[in-house]
């Protein structure tokens, strides 16, 4: 038995006319394990969530994910957006995806930003030292998230790995 090419369906095709679409698309099973609840992406942009180290992940790109949305973690008056020397070791982390929750006063940690060669940052250069200054100062993280998609990561293309623990 042939099944009927569906793109030559008419009432798909009417229907996804009313959808305002003119593609085909992807359709993802929802699962809270795998995936943000829509009060978990609301938590995490306005005042952040505390987490077992063990729930955050990076990518292969050293990025830090919960679930499928990359994030910053918060270490007092300095944020991390991925696995650097200075990621705080602790077994409990504050993780947002926003500044808000941190009140905005937060800078980003130099750190990470050498292990992603943000924007060609690179501090151990002396020949690069003004540059990456510059880099620094005019970080901003809405302008990270262009660069690096703040959501959704897929658990399929996206290969992840387990934070390093603490040493106790």
């Amino acid at each position: 038995m042939a099944l009927p090419d569906f793109t030559e369906f008419e009432p798909f095709n009417s229907l996804r006319a009313q959808m305002g679409t003119d593609r085909l698309g992807f359709f993802e099973l929802f699962d809270p394990t795998l995936h943000l609840t829509g009060i978990e992406r609301s938590e995490l942009a306005h005042q952040g969530l505390t987490l077992s180290r063990r729930e955050v992940r990076c990518l292969l790109d050293f990025t830090l994910v919960y679930k499928n949305s990359r994030l910053i973690v918060l270490e007092g008056q300095r944020y991390h957006l991925a696995v650097c020397p200075d990621l705080p070791v602790s077994d409990i982390l504050h993780i947002s995806t926003s500044l808000i929750a941190f009140g905005g006063a937060a800078s980003v940690c130099p750190a990470c930003l050498q292990t992603l060669q943000y924007q060609g940052y690179d501090a151990q250069k002396a020949r690069k030292e003004s540059y990456s200054r510059q880099v620094l100062e005019d970080f901003s993280l809405d302008q990270f998230w262009t660069s690096f998609h703040l959501y959704p990561v897929s658990e399929k293309r996206d290969i992840r790995k387990r934070l390093p623990m603490s040493e106790s």
